[in-house]
């Protein structure tokens, strides 16, 4: 079909019509009212930027695996990446459980970064327990804010171990709400180590 064809210009005419309509008010607004935008905003990205970092100089990236999620940022400018792998468990209602993060430390030491509800509290334990009933890891929180407490677990031979293993896993820590004044969360190792073959 010729772009200076009688039918052309009529089918083009046929198409975009409907599409004028719609932008030029045909959703029951006068032509040149304009909507208040008072309640309305950007919503900013859900990526915080470091310190001294340009926008679009700064990426992240999300790979979800089986129990376990890969995120890596990377400086463009500096040419720098971080990662780490983190499984997160909530509650019935959506609130955090309990949260773990497999990353290392700035001398590239593998550790835990262990996260708990704040009503823990600092000083408070976390116990690990795996399948096998050996080598328990009892964790201290640490840092707490208004919603978490943190609590710094390195990653030495028998936890490296169980990793490898792909190992069952309970933790159990003190709770002011719960009946039995605990909680305990079963989960499991299970993907953790093909998220970690994936960083490059």
């Amino acid at each position: 079909m010729r772009l200076g064809s009688s039918h052309f210009r009529q089918t083009i005419t046929r198409a975009i019509l409907p599409v004028c309509l719609i932008l030029s008010g045909g959703c029951g607004c006068a032509v040149g009212q304009t909507l208040s935008s008072a309640s309305y905003r950007i919503k900013p990205s859900e990526v915080a930027l470091p310190q001294g970092v340009v926008p679009g100089q700064y990426r992240r990236m999300i790979q979800p695996f089986p129990n376990w999620t890969l995120i890596c940022d990377e400086n463009l400018k500096k040419k720098q990446r971080t990662c780490n792998i983190t499984q997160t468990i909530v509650d019935g209602s959506g609130a955090l459980a309990f949260s773990w993060s497999l990353a290392a430390t700035s001398s590239g030491q593998p550790l835990m970064i262990v996260r708990v509800p704040a009503e823990v509290g600092a000083g408070g334990t976390v116990a690990i327990g795996f399948a096998d009933g050996k080598n328990t890891v009892n964790a201290k929180t640490e840092n707490c804010d208004q919603n978490v407490c943190l609590a710094l677990v390195p990653i030495g031979p028998a936890l490296r171990k169980q990793i490898n293993s792909q190992s069952d896993t309970q933790v159990t820590y003190a709770s002011p709400r719960q009946q039995d004044g605990k909680v305990v969360i079963n989960t499991t190792f299970k993907g953790l180590p093909t998220a970690l073959a994936a960083i490059k």
